[in-house]
């Protein structure tokens, strides 16, 4: 009897062992289920306590392995995610760069254009207004092909009615002292008899509906321009902790050479205006607000009080 009980506890040792062999190179193969048959054993070898160990050991040993194959894998799938945003950033900022210097381009041929009129006596209003005209139509255009063809989302350019409402009102508020300062000063103008706004009164005859219209259009089609693309792209070129500050600072000297054929002053406040509208569009991120705000602060200044735009 004592011979048999060898003999039969040989042979379950052996087929154990051959259990735990088996589960252990399936495991080894990727095959993390076989797991399950080495925590068998621990329940049905409870008699054999360096085998039951022995498959307590190596069913820990597959559980960790595969943790940090699932963990890998993640890891992997991270690096390939990483590595797709930045090629894909990294061409969106070719492209960017690529446009923004095709703006700057004609920007500059721009101001030698009109410098060249003034130097040569030519100041004639419409014919500034209309090369300023045809140069916005001409960037809108380039502006316009760029966002339709790179299947970039419209939200990206500021293009989105998200938060729209938010950025109308709070824009408004902020627009306020503007308003504000602006009727101040036309109040003590007309009362400077020095000043050749003397004698004027404080709200001035609104333009024709027509020309209220078109300027709301060239209004929409400046801020698309200047702070949905421009800003937009000159931020995501830029590194470091400044960009968005940079970015406001150079739409903001864009915006303002665009109005090289106003006077001095004119300039000056178009540039101030920019940098409120492109911290308005980096605070809300939609063109919504922004573009109203243009739009009544520029009626309000350029038509109504006639402060601008002589």
């Amino acid at each position: 009897m004592t011979n048999d009980k060898k003999h039969r506890d040989l042979c379950r040792l052996a087929a154990t062992l051959q259990k735990l062999t088996s589960s252990a190179q399936q495991v080894a193969r990727g095959n993390y289920d076989a797991a399950n048959n080495i925590f068998q054993i621990t329940i049905s070898e409870a008699d054999m306590p360096e085998l039951r160990e022995l498959a307590e050991t190596l069913g820990l040993m597959s559980v960790k392995v595969e943790g940090r194959e699932y963990q890998l894998e993640q890891i992997l799938a991270d690096l390939k995610k990483k590595k797709a945003e930045l090629e894909q950033s990294a061409a969106l900022r070719t492209e960017n760069g690529f446009l923004f210097c095709s703006i700057v381009f004609l920007l500059c041929i721009y101001a030698i254009a009109l410098s060249s009129l003034l130097f040569a006596g030519w100041n004639h209003e419409g014919t500034e207004k209309a090369m300023t005209l045809g140069l916005t139509a001409v960037i809108f255009t380039f502006v316009g092909i760029f966002i339709k063809y790179n299947h970039h989302p419209w939200a990206t350019w500021g293009l989105t009615w998200k938060g729209g409402i938010r950025s109308l009102w709070e824009s408004l508020l902020f627009s306020i002292p503007v308003a504000l300062a602006g009727i101040t000063l036309k109040w003590a103008l007309v009362r400077i008899p020095a000043s050749p706004l003397f004698g004027h009164p404080i709200f001035e005859p609104l333009y024709p509906p027509l020309m209220v219209a078109f300027y709301a259009l060239v209004v929409i089609a400046q801020e698309i321009i200047n702070r949905g693309f421009l800003q937009t792209s000159i931020e995501r070129i830029l590194t470091g902790k400044y960009r968005a500050l940079m970015a406001i600072s150079t739409a903001s000297l864009i915006f303002a050479v665009a109005h090289l054929h106003y006077a001095i002053p004119t300039m000056l406040v178009t540039l101030l205006g920019g940098f409120f509208f492109g911290w308005l569009f980096h605070r809300h991120g939609t063109l919504v607000g922004v573009s109203v705000v243009h739009f009544l602060l520029g009626l309000l200044f350029i038509d109504i009080l006639r402060l601008l735009g002589q």
